[in-house]
C-alpha cells in the first residue's frame, strides 16, 4: 500500500505546487500593474500637483482652494502657545509633492488588494486542492486496468476504516492487484503542467518591465517602491534647487528671491516662484538666470517688488522643485524716533564752574539748532528703534546750490549706550553749517531707508544791534516822586535842544547773541591802560553850517559813516569806560534810562543841575541766570555829551570852535566777543544829530515842548472821560403832569 499512497501523495503535493505558482503568477502580475500604476500616479502627482496651473485649477473649484498662508497674528499665537505652554503643534507638511493622504489612500488599496487576491489566488486554491480519494478516482478514469481497485484499496486500508462483513482475504487481494498496477505507472504523468506556463506567460511580462524598468532607473525604481511603503524619500530629479536666499530684509525694500541650481538646467531655461505673503492670496513670478558658478551650478532669481509683508515662497524650475517653503521677514531699518540737539555756545561767552554754556531753542527737541554762533559746538543725542552697529552723524554744509558733507569730516562720537539704542555727537559749527544727517547700520547691516536730517541755521553774520533810546528826565529811581506817572511824560525823544554850552544825552542800548565786547576795567593804580581798538566808543563829528559838501576833498567828501573811517579821519573816538556796579549799593540798572536806580541819590536841591553830568558809559548786564545762561549779551548805558570843546573841520584843513547852526552828529560804536578780528563793529542805526541853538531858543523850545506836553495830557484826559461817558446810562427826565 505504500506505493500507491507515495504515488497518490506526490501527485497531490504538485498539483498544490502549481495551483500556487499559477495563483502567484496572477498575484504578481496584478500586484505589478497596481504597483506601477500607483508609482506611476505618485510620480504624476509629485510633478504636477504643485505647479501653477493645477493650483489655480483648484483655487477656481472653491471647495479645493489651496488654503492661504497663516497670517501674522496666527503665527504669533502658534508661537506664544510653544514659549508659553509647550505646544508643539504637527510642523507644516512637505509641499510640492504627492499629498500624505494620497499616499496612504494608494498603499492602503495595494494592501487590501494584495491581501485579497492572496487570499482568492493562494490560500483558497491551497485548501482546496484535491483529497487523495479525487486523484485516485482521478487516476482510475485515466488507467481503466485499475478498474475500482485503486480507490477501494485507499478508502478500505485507510484507519478506521469500516470493514465489517468484508473478507480480509478479499480486501488483501484487491490491495496487492491495486499496488501491482501502480508500480506499473507513474500518477505524475496525469498532472496538468499547461497552467505553469500559463504563469509564466502572465507573470514574466510584468516582471520583465519591472526589470527593464529597475535597470534603465534603478534609483527612481528603488525610491518609487519605497515611497509606497510610505518612506520618507524623494523622487530624484535631473535637477536640483537649494533656497539661498536672505532670509531677513529692510521693510519696504526690494527682495531678490536666490537660489542655487545644480543639474542639468540650461540658462534659457524660466522657472516659477510662487509667493505666498502672509494672510494674502498666492502670486507667482518668473525665476531665471542670473550667473553661472566655476563648480557648474547657477544661480536663479526673481527680484520683487518693495514689499513689508513676510512671505513664504516655493520654486520650481524643469523637473526641480523645493520640497519644504521658503520664508523671507522682513524687518524695519534702523531709524531715529528721538533726537535732541544742544548748541554749546563758544567759550567767548563764558563758563560756569569751567562749563560752557548750552542753550536750547524751539526746535532743539526736534533736534534742529536755530541760530547757531560761529565756534560754537553742537551736541546731539537720539534715540534709535533697535540696536545699531554703526551710527554716524554727517554735518553738512552748503556749497553753491548743492549740499556737501562738511570737509572736517564726521561728528565725534561721544558715547553709545550698552543697549547700542542710545548715541550722542558733537561737533563745532562753520559759516556754511546747514544741517548734519545721521546714518545708521543695525546688525543684519540695514540702512536707515529714509534719510535723517535735521536743519542748523547759523546764526546772521551781524555785528551788535545798537539802538538810542528816548532823552529822558525820568529819576532812576523808581520810588522817587519824579519817576511817577506815565514814564513818556519824561521823555523828550530826539528834541531836547542843545545849547553851546550844553550837551547831548546819549542813551543806548547794545545786543548781540555772541554777546558784547567789554573791555576790563581801568587799572585801580591810576596807570592808563593800553589803548583798545574794540573798545566800545562815541563815533562823532560837526557839520559846519552853510559849507556845502563839495567844497571839501573828495577823500573827505566821500566818508558818511563811521565804519569808512576807520583811521577817524573825519569821525572822532571818544571811548567809553567799562563801569563796573555793584547792584547792593547802586540799584538794579534801568536800561530805558543808562542809570542805576541809585545814580542820582543826593542830587536834589542845589545838587540837581549834576544829574546832567552823571554818566554811566558803559554797563554790561550780567546773566540773570548765571547757572544757565551767559551774560553781557546786552550792554546799556548814559553818556552826556559835552559840545563846549568841539570843533570843527573847514574845507581848507583847519579846525575852528562850535558856532551856533553848526550840527553834531554822534553814532555809538560797539563790538561783539567773537574774536575773529575781521569782525565788525555795530552801530546805531540811524546818527543823533543836534544843531546848536542859542539859549534864548533852547528855552523857548523847552518852553514849547512843555505847552505841548499840557495840551496832549488835557486831550487825554478829555479822550477818557469820554469813553467813560459812553457806558452810562442818561439821567432819567422827569415826567410833566398831565393838564386837566
Amino acid at each position: 500500500m505504500k506505493t500507491v499512497l507515495g504515488q497518490l501523495t506526490r501527485w497531490r503535493r504538485v498539483e498544490r505546487l502549481i495551483r500556487m505558482a499559477w495563483g502567484a503568477a496572477r498575484w504578481l502580475a496584478v500586484m505589478g500593474v497596481v504597483v506601477a500604476f500607483a508609482c506611476f500616479t505618485d510620480w504624476l502627482a509629485d510633478r504636477y500637483l504643485g505647479s501653477e496651473t493645477w493650483r489655480k485649477t483648484l483655487k477656481a473649484s472653491w471647495i479645493f482652494a489651496p488654503q492661504a498662508a497663516a497670517t501674522a497674528e496666527e503665527r504669533w499665537f502658534t508661537e506664544h502657545l510653544r514659549l508659553r505652554y509647550g505646544l508643539r503643534l504637527p510642523p507644516d507638511p512637505i509641499i510640492d509633492e504627492t499629498p500624505r493622504w494620497l499616499r496612504v489612500g494608494l498603499t492602503g488599496g495595494q494592501l487590501l488588494l494584495a491581501v485579497g487576491l492572496a487570499y482568492v489566488w493562494l490560500v483558497r486554491p491551497w485548501k482546496q486542492t484535491p483529497p487523495i480519494d479525487d486523484l485516485a478516482s482521478a487516476a482510475e478514469k485515466a488507467i481503466p486496468a485499475f478498474d475500482h481497485r485503486l480507490v477501494t484499496a485507499v478508502q478500505l486500508n485507510r484507519p478506521g476504516a469500516r470493514t465489517e462483513g468484508m473478507s480480509a482475504q478479499l480486501i488483501a487481494a484487491v490491495t496487492r492487484e491495486a499496488e501491482e498496477l501502480a508500480g506499473q505507472h507513474n500518477f505524475l504523468a496525469l498532472v496538468d503542467y499547461r497552467r505553469l506556463r500559463s504563469a509564466a506567460v502572465v507573470a514574466l511580462p510584468v516582471l520583465g518591465l519591472w526589470a527593464g524598468f529597475a535597470a534603465a532607473e534603478p534609483e527612481l525604481a528603488a525610491v518609487l517602491l519605497q515611497r509606497q511603503l510610505l518612506l520618507s524619500r524623494e523622487i530624484p530629479r535631473t535637477i536640483q534647487l537649494r533656497n539661498v536666499s536672505q532670509e531677513v530684509w529692510p521693510t519696504g525694500s526690494e527682495v531678490e528671491v536666490r537660489f542655487l541650481v545644480t543639474g542639468a538646467y540650461t540658462e534659457d531655461m524660466v522657472g516659477r516662484l510662487r509667493v505666498e505673503p502672509d494672510g494674502q492670496p498666492e502670486d507667482y513670478y518668473d525665476l531665471k538666470f542670473e550667473r553661472r558658478l566655476d563648480d557648474g551650478s547657477a544661480y536663479f532669481v526673481t527680484k520683487l517688488p518693495p514689499a513689508s509683508s513676510d512671505f513664504d515662497f516655493t520654486a520650481r524650475l524643469g523637473n526641480g522643485r523645493t520640497r519644504e517653503r521658503g520664508r523671507i521677514r522682513f524687518e524695519a531699518p534702523p531709524t531715529a524716533i528721538e533726537i535732541e540737539a544742544w548748541q554749546i555756545l563758544p567759550e567767548y561767552l563764558g563758563t560756569y564752574n569751567g562749563r560752557r554754556y548750552e542753550r536750547r531753542n524751539d526746535g532743539s527737541a526736534r533736534g534742529e539748532v536755530v541760530e547757531a554762533l560761529p565756534k560754537a559746538d553742537i551736541r546731539v543725542g537720539a534715540v534709535f528703534s533697535k540696536p545699531v552697529v554703526t551710527a554716524r552723524l554727517i554735518p553738512l554744509e552748503r556749497h553753491g546750490l548743492d549740499e556737501k558733507p562738511s570737509p572736517h569730516g564726521e561728528a565725534r562720537l561721544i558715547g553709545l549706550s550698552d543697549d547700542r539704542k542710545v548715541a550722542e555727537w558733537r561737533f563745532p559749527t562753520t559759516e556754511k553749517m546747514t544741517g548734519y544727517r545721521i546714518e545708521l547700520v543695525d546688525e543684519r547691516g540695514f540702512s536707515n531707508a529714509v534719510p535723517i536730517r535735521r536743519n542748523i541755521r547759523m546764526l546772521e553774520n551781524r555785528p551788535p544791534l545798537v539802538t538810542f533810546l528816548p532823552e529822558s528826565t525820568r529819576h532812576p529811581n523808581p520810588n522817587d516822586f519824579e519817576s511817577q506817572g506815565d514814564p513818556r511824560a519824561y521823555e523828550w525823544g530826539d528834541s531836547m535842544p542843545l545849547t553851546l554850552d550844553g550837551r547831548i544825552m546819549v542813551i543806548y542800548h547794545a545786543r548781540s547773541e555772541q554777546g558784547i565786547y567789554a573791555p576790563p576795567p581801568p587799572p585801580t593804580d591810576g596807570q592808563l591802560p593800553p589803548p583798545d581798538p574794540r573798545q566800545p566808543c562815541i563815533r562823532y563829528r560837526v557839520i559846519p553850517r552853510g559849507i556845502p559838501v563839495d567844497a571839501y576833498p573828495e577823500a573827505i567828501r566821500d566818508i558818511q559813516h563811521p565804519r569808512d573811517d576807520p583811521e577817524n579821519r573825519v569821525f572822532s573816538r571818544l571811548p567809553l569806560k567799562r563801569v563796573v556796579a555793584d547792584p547792593q549799593k547802586m540799584g538794579a540798572f534801568i536800561p530805558e534810562l543808562g542809570l542805576f536806580e541809585r545814580s542820582w541819590e543826593g542830587l536834589v536841591g542845589l545838587r540837581r543841575p549834576e544829574r546832567m553830568k552823571v554818566n554811566v558809559e558803559f554797563y554790561a548786564l550780567p546773566s540773570p541766570h548765571p547757572a544757565f545762561e551767559p551774560g553781557e549779551l546786552e550792554a546799556g548805558g548814559r553818556y552826556m555829551f559835552e559840545v563846549a570843546e568841539l570843533t570843527k573841520r573847514l574845507p581848507d584843513g583847519s579846525q575852528a570852535k562850535l558856532e551856533l547852526g553848526d550840527t553834531v552828529e554822534l553814532y555809538v560804536e560797539v563790538y561783539d566777543k567773537n574774536p575773529d578780528n575781521a569782525r565788525r563793529p555795530g552801530y546805531t542805526k540811524e546818527a543823533r544829530r543836534k544843531i546848536v541853538v542859542s539859549s534864548e531858543d533852547a528855552y523857548y523850545a523847552l518852553k514849547m515842548r512843555d505847552e505841548q506836553h499840557k495840551r496832549l495830557q488835557d486831550k487825554l484826559r478829555e479822550l477818557a472821560i469820554d469813553q467813560q461817558n459812553v457806558f452810562r446810562q442818561p439821567p432819567e427826565e422827569p415826567m410833566k403832569p398831565k393838564n386837566p
